[in-house]
């Protein structure tokens, strides 16, 4: 597992505070650390440096009228081990703070960007569940070492690209457990697999029946747009299945190249389903207005509705997601 724990697709306020895409504080920082040993230690990294420090996390409204660097004077601790686990996103210059000490933040001997943690918190919290709100400090960490400008000279191409690999085979089965609704009985891998297998098996079966409707409607001389309403319906079918196939076969795939391969397939199969959800909501738009659905028909699309809005929510996530990591295999 790439991550201590499992994940949630979206950060609420209590994690960021700012307008989106002027967000300025985040509750989290890349250079947190925790050790457990006989006691937990908490360590700072910035600067490339081991700082032990007591940490405390304090809600980013308390610190919401600092506007400017300048204004990071004003907030930061007069005790240099004290940590609020926050960190301020200039957009002025485009650099990171912390907070409690009013200093950049630089992993590697290279400062942090504001557009590197952005791209971090789109990555992060589309594969990983914060902890009591604090956005996963040691994922930060990771994200910036692997695919920020901070893993320049840190890692070799081979091994980025491993880590990236690993990284797209955690995303992709969580994604298959949401997909196929998953209760968490067991975390292990098999236990997915199995589940998932079982829900391709009644998708590929469901065919029939989007096929019989299909026919139907076509014997009855039904609206050309109602016809391509059911079609872009089975055709989600198709393509979840296909999905789940893909990261099923991710296990057993020979080498990095296979992966990487699976990923470009796995971010087109996210965009076309990403495309026909929004003609079927356009479709079903139309059709409504123009009354041409029948009540037995509105009420048999209707749970169907709701999944697409589902599956169309998390292949969103999930396509930034993938589009990030493909981004960074392919300069």
């Amino acid at each position: 597992m790439i991550g201590p724990e499992a994940s949630e697709l979206n950060l609420d306020t209590a994690q960021v505070r700012g307008k989106k895409g002027e967000r300025r504080l985040v509750k989290g920082c890349p250079c947190y650390k925790e050790f457990t040993g006989l006691e937990k230690e908490k360590i700072c990294l910035n600067n490339d440096d081991v700082l032990p420090i007591n940490a405390i996390s304090v809600d980013p409204s308390f610190f919401e009228q600092i506007k400017s660097v300048s204004d990071l004077n004003e907030y930061k601790s007069d005790n240099e081990s004290m940590c609020y686990l926050l960190i301020y996103l200039d957009r002025k210059e485009g650099f990171c703070y912390c907070v409690s000490r009013g200093q950049r933040i630089n992993i590697n001997e290279k400062d942090v960007r504001t557009s590197e943690i952005d791209a971090a918190l789109q990555f992060i919290t589309s594969t990983e569940k914060s902890r009591d709100g604090v956005v996963c400090s040691d994922c930060l960490y990771k994200y910036l070492k692997t695919l920020g400008e901070a893993s320049s000279g840190f890692l070799t191409d081979s091994e980025r690209e491993k880590i990236i690999i690993s990284y797209v085979r955690e995303v992709s089965m969580r994604m298959a457990a949401e997909l196929s609704n998953y209760v968490v009985e067991s975390t292990s891998d098999e236990a997915i697999e199995e589940h998932v297998k079982k829900y391709v098996k009644r998708i590929n079966g469901s065919r029939s029946q989007w096929a019989a409707l299909t026919s139907k409607l076509k014997q009855t001389n039904a609206d050309k747009t109602l016809l391509e309403l059911v079609e872009h319906y089975s055709s989600i079918y198709r393509l979840e299945s296909i999905f789940l196939s893909q990261v099923l076969d991710l296990k057993t795939t020979s080498s990095e190249m296979d992966a990487l391969g699976a990923l470009k397939f796995m971010v087109n199969i996210s965009e076309k389903v990403i495309q026909l959800s929004d003609m079927i909501r356009e479709k079903t738009n139309d059709l409504i207005e123009r009354n041409i659905m029948s009540n037995e028909l509105q009420e048999r699309l209707k749970k169907h509705s709701e999944k697409r809005k589902n599956t169309e929510y998390r292949f969103s996530n999930l396509v930034k997601v993938l589009s990030e990591i493909n981004a960074h295999t392919t300069q």
